[in-house]
């Protein structure tokens, strides 16, 4: 993979193209991160939501 990166102070995040010689795998584990470990508790949606004014069942 060719490296690219997120500015450590200011959080900037900076893409490459994929090329032809990255591993599909590899690129797919990191495009599924957020998926694995968003940034909210998954258990605490029905009650966000009721708070919100939905009707708090998923």
């Amino acid at each position: 993979m060719r490296p690219s990166g997120r500015a450590r102070r200011c959080g900037v995040l900076h893409s490459n193209r994929a090329a032809a010689d990255d591993n599909p795998m590899k690129l797919m584990s990191i495009a599924m991160k957020p998926v694995a470990f968003p940034p909210f508790p998954l258990e605490r949606i029905e009650k966000l939501t009721a708070l919100m004014g939905g009707e708090g069942s998923v």
